[in-house]
């Protein structure tokens, strides 16, 4: 927003400088939409369908490599970083392989994402509070001994034995088995006799009649791996000793695909072309996933998707050899984890595709993605997996936060366009009051019971150009009458004009917070940062809950002046980072903490950047009375740049300018602001993250 009045440009923060009041709210909804999607802040979201599921062949060799590094070893803490997922941290002896130190289990009953494996650090935690299954553990693991893994073979399940000496020589044993099965994903845990104490997720006889986990109940493994054939359902096949009669035969009852959608209807799925031999494998072969599969496909005919119509006798015998190779793998422990990832784009991460503990030759010739090798399966799937429940819990905090600001957000455009549509009435206002004006200047010539008249306007034009106004009238009055008509509507929309503009500038001001809200949101990072920002939510107003308390008066001290406090309340501690010339930044993440820097830590001297035009962090550059360096400006923009809802964009316009030009808000909450005598330059948010890491 640009102020004519006086000679120097001021900015309010959150809009650009030259924009239209439409345009500013097509560019505020456009922003919006980029929140609420995660293109610039969080990036892209998770896509749940591009995660592979991890598979039978891949838990063996997960058992096989935890049999060696976690024998003996004793659980010393159990954490659940997420919902869905628990933490153990088992100290290894030293005389083991590779002991001496502590390890972290990640046991994951996520439904898209489960899993289990060795993390490499300790996982973060969205809460404090341990649930009662945590509680549970702790009370019969803590202290326990890793006695044995198991994996059953060709099952997504593995089982940890822990146990310690009781009384005289008898041992007291657990069991944590780890259901690793998508949706119905589960982690349990049983005595000895195999009576579930406790379990992540209850599963009730309402919602699984034939497995109820439940305390008390004894444990009942999955169901075994059932197929169809001929009609009747038969258990699936032995990967070990399967042969190519046996998959000719599976073939040959294979049902036609168009039959089958035809039976669906419309409700069915599409038409899937014809039958492949890694849809056959997947639906007959126990414990044969998608890729593993496909895997074997290729290595039998050199292509991924090859139809069952065109197998042979030379195919079968090929494919055969190739699952009995396969299946061997438990057995003879001939792991080659692979991880498999896209080709990175300048200025882009390699996106992961797929992992496997045996060599995924299907990929081999693909010019578009790299195979990376390693020793350890847990380290790949520790990588394949980065951080995405973790980001997908943050996530879950995030929505319910973001709904609401998104209804509010949207109640604001509605009503900006409203009260823009309002303020074109000022015409509709001048002329009902010439309509007054010229019925009472004719007056004498307008008969009671007209419904229009047409009169000469000479306020405007004159001579042979004076225009004709048509005006309508009411019958039931004379020209006096419809006069004041006009005049008591025209001083009655004057009215509402003149509150208007007060209601724009309230009202612009709201969609500033709540964009500044949202950009705080999408900004925080962990669930104390989060919890700071639902804080800011519900002392505006905008949910439910306990407020903020307001900051108390400051102090006077010495000589009447006023000492500065802390941080606000609720604000959270600003982020403190050091230039490379020594320079101190200061850096609000939140909109109070925004405040903090701006006007309570920062003096009249110190240089303040934001970025242009869209919502984000103040940043504070210390000068404490020295010349500051181009350097210590240009790593502060990035880090204004960084911190901002432009944060996915390659360069970013970051205005920066003296404390001292900078001032509240009208109307504005916490943080929000107006500047003036700016300067601008351009910084790329990528270089604000190798001031963070170091």
């Amino acid at each position: 927003m640009v102020n004519h009045a006086g000679p120097t440009c001021i900015i309010i923060v959150h809009c650009t400088t030259r924009m239209a009041f439409r345009e500013r709210l097509l560019f505020c909804l456009f922003v919006f939409t980029l929140v609420m999607i995660g293109v610039e802040l969080t990036g892209p979201g998770l896509d749940w369908k591009g995660f592979m599921q991890v598979d039978a062949i891949t838990l063996a060799a997960v058992a096989n490599e935890w049999q060696k590094l976690l024998q003996n070893a004793r659980i010393d803490t159990i954490i659940q970083p997420t919902e869905h997922a628990i933490a153990m941290q088992c100290y290894v002896p030293a005389y083991q392989e590779g002991g001496g130190k502590n390890r972290w289990i990640y046991l994951s009953a996520h439904p898209q994402l489960s899993r289990v494996h060795i993390t490499a650090l300790k996982p973060p935690r969205i809460t404090s509070e341990p649930p009662p299954f945590v509680m549970l553990l702790r009370k019969h693991l803590e202290g326990a001994r890793i006695e044995s893994i198991e994996q059953p073979r060709w099952e997504r399940t593995i089982e940890i034995i822990a146990g310690y000496k009781g009384e005289g020589e008898a041992r007291t044993r657990f069991r944590l088995i780890v259901e690793v099965m998508g949706r119905v994903s589960n982690i349990i845990l049983c005595d000895e006799n195999e009576m579930i104490l406790g379990s992540l997720k209850r599963v009730g006889a309402e919602i699984n009649r034939y497995r109820v986990i439940a305390p008390n109940v004894a444990y009942m493994p999955p169901p075994p791996q059932q197929r169809t054939l001929a009609g009747q359902t038969l258990p699936k096949l032995d990967p070990a000793s399967v042969t190519a009669a046996q998959l000719a035969i599976c073939a040959s009852e294979e049902p036609d695909p168009v039959q089958e959608s035809g039976k669906k209807g419309k409700k069915g799925k599409k038409d899937q072309g014809k039958p492949t031999l890694a849809q056959l494998l997947t639906r007959h072969v126990q414990g044969w996933s998608p890729l593993l599969a496909r895997e074997t496909v290729f290595r039998a005919t050199e292509q991924v998707d090859t139809p069952v119509e065109a197998a042979d006798e030379n195919i079968w015998e090929e494919l055969a050899w190739n699952v009995r190779d396969l299946a061997a793998l438990p057995e003879t422990k001939r792991w080659q984890p692979q991880l498999v990832v896209r080709k990175a784009k300048p200025g882009e991460e390699e996106q992961p595709l797929a992992f496997a503990p045996y060599a995924l030759e299907q990929y081999a010739l693909s010019q578009d993605v790299e195979v990376h090798e390693s020793p350890s399966i847990n380290g790949i799937l520790d990588d394949y997996f980065a951080r995405a429940e973790w980001r997908d819990a943050i996530d879950a905090l995030r929505a319910p936060m973001r709904k609401v600001l998104q209804t509010q957000r949207d109640r604001c455009i509605r009503k900006a366009d409203l009260l823009q549509r309002e303020m074109s009435v000022s015409e509709e206002a001048e002329r009902d009051r010439l309509y007054g004006q010229l019925l009472l200047a004719y007056q004498h010539e307008i008969q009671q019971g007209q419904q229009q008249v047409e009169l000469e306007n000479y306020f405007e034009g004159s001579g042979d150009t004076i225009p004709v106004v048509t005006i309508p009238l009411d019958p039931r009055f004379d020209a006096v009458g419809n006069a004041n008509r006009y005049f008591t509507k025209y001083h009655k929309l004057q009215r509402a004009l003149e509150l208007l503009p007060e209601q724009i500038e309230q009202n612009n001001a709201e969609l500033a917070t709540i964009e500044q809200l949202l950009t705080d949101l999408a900004l925080a990072e962990t669930p104390a940062e989060i919890e700071l920002v639902k804080a800011e939510i519900q002392a505006a107003g905008y949910m439910k809950g306990k407020r903020l308390p307001e900051k108390k008066a400051q102090k006077k001290g010495k000589g009447g002046k006023q000492t500065k406090k802390g941080t606000l309340p609720g604000g959270g501690v600003p982020m403190h980072v050091q230039s490379d010339d020594g320079f101190i930044i200061l850096i609000g993440k939140n909109s109070r903490q925004n405040e903090e820097v701006t006007f309570h830590q920062a003096t009249g001297n110190d240089i303040w950047l934001h970025a242009r035009g869209v919502p984000g962090a103040h940043v504070i550059i210390k000068t404490a009375g020295r010349e500051v360096s181009r350097r210590a400006i240009d790593q502060a923009a990035s880090l204004a740049a960084y911190y901002s809802q432009a944060r996915g964009s390659t360069t970013v316009p970051v205005d920066y300018t003296l404390q001292r030009h900078v001032r509240h808000m009208k109307g504005g909450g916490p943080g929000m602001v107006i500047y003036e005598r700016e300067r601008t330059l351009y910084a790329s948010p990528e270089e604000a993250t190798a001031l963070l890491n170091r």
